[in-house]
């Protein structure tokens, strides 16, 4: 055979890839799908003004704002709308201004309990739980972040940044160990009033320590909420913060965040409150016979940032003690509320009451990030 002549070549057969195959052999869903959007709905001045129901569920949300501009409103409302949509709320309050009162007016429900002993009668939580500072500090004084471990006596004098995380962490735990068999949401007002462990220990407010120790909820914001979202999972837990901020006046028109930025970065949803340069805000105000009551606060409100429908809108709202009311219906909530306005000027009901609107712009300045 002649040295030149080439031999024919060997068919080679190409190997097929089975998606599907591989995926199941990693242990990954060959078919990944989150479940339907749903929503802890909030009061019909929030949609009107920013066309979103409430906060959704599932999902990472922030309102931000200075003093005084509305928030613990959406607060007080978001524990409401849990309720009623049977979620259990884990109401973390830190910055001290819990109001039960407030929070009934706007339809948070409580349990009345009797004694049976002396006949009296109490409250307490009706499918909500509220954790202040002090109980925080009660469950997690021995406990030494910097080691994972819990020690013999008292690691510092007060409660930390790390104890809500630690918190949040263990209470998602007993809702996979069965414990607790609701969907779970997570309420905080607020971030920035707590010290990390590190300034606690040492005796002092470090801004810097505070804002680094908020990497102790990158698992919870990235992993543990968002994951129940997946179809397979048996729960949906959602999470929805209060911060306030301030004006970095060294750089411009700058909105900072108190306690730092890590959950603007991580929130899916933000809403400001009222204005940039101040409060942005206009005082609602009843008198009669020389006294005043303040039953309101006008401010503007937009959606800074939206990552799940994307809607982004501005509008006005007015926060009362009895929820948010769309500004323009509020002739129709002071006449349902009247008794409520005379009551607190402690007047008579057939006195005439004049309401008056704070002179003043709602501020609308664009915000620098």
């Amino acid at each position: 055979m002649s040295e030149n002549k080439k031999l024919p070549k060997k068919s080679i057969q190409k190997k097929t890839f089975d998606l599907d195959a591989f995926l199941e052999s990693e242990n990954l869903n060959t078919e990944p799908k989150d479940k339907e959007l749903s929503w802890i709905p909030l009061s019909k001045g929030w949609f009107d003004a920013l066309k979103l129901p409430g906060f959704p569920r599932g999902f990472v949300s922030l309102v931000r704002g200075y003093s005084n501009t509305g928030k613990s409103t959406a607060f007080y409302e978001a524990i409401a709308g849990a309720q009623k949509i049977g979620d259990f709320a884990v109401v973390i309050e830190t910055e001290g201004n819990w109001n039960s009162e407030h929070a009934k007016k706007i339809g948070v429900k409580f349990k009345e309990v009797v004694n049976e002993e002396t006949g009296e009668i109490t409250e307490k939580p009706d499918n909500f739980m509220l954790v202040r500072s002090k109980d925080l500090y009660a469950m997690y004084k021995n406990y030494n972040h910097q080691e994972s471990k819990t020690m013999s006596k008292p690691t510092r004098g007060e409660p930390v940044i790390e104890d809500v995380s630690l918190f949040i962490s263990e209470m998602i735990q007993k809702q996979e160990d069965g414990i607790i068999p609701m969907n779970l949401v997570f309420l905080w007002d607020s971030i920035g009033t707590l010290n990390c462990y590190k300034s606690a220990c040492s005796n002092t407010s470090n801004n810097m320590w505070n804002a680094g120790a908020m990497g102790a909820f990158q698992a919870i914001v990235n992993f543990k909420i968002p994951s129940t979202r997946a179809i397979d999972s048996e729960y949906t837990n959602t999470m929805i913060c209060v911060q306030k901020i301030w004006l970095d006046s060294m750089n411009g028109t700058v909105v900072k965040h108190k306690g730092g930025e890590f959950m603007f970065f991580n929130s899916r949803i933000i809403v400001h409150l009222g204005g940039i340069l101040t409060h942005g805000t206009k005082k609602l105000t009843a008198k009669a016979l020389n006294q005043d009551f303040q039953y309101g606060t006008e401010a503007k409100i937009r959606c800074e940032k939206n990552h799940v429908t994307g809607i982004e809108r501005n509008g006005t709202i007015a926060s009362t003690p009895h929820g948010y009311v769309n500004p323009d219906e509020l002739d129709e909530y002071k006449t349902k509320h009247r008794k409520f306005i005379h009551e607190a000027l402690n007047v008579d009901y057939n006195t005439t009451i004049d309401y008056i609107t704070e002179e003043g712009k709602l501020e609308g300045d664009d915000i620098r990030e």
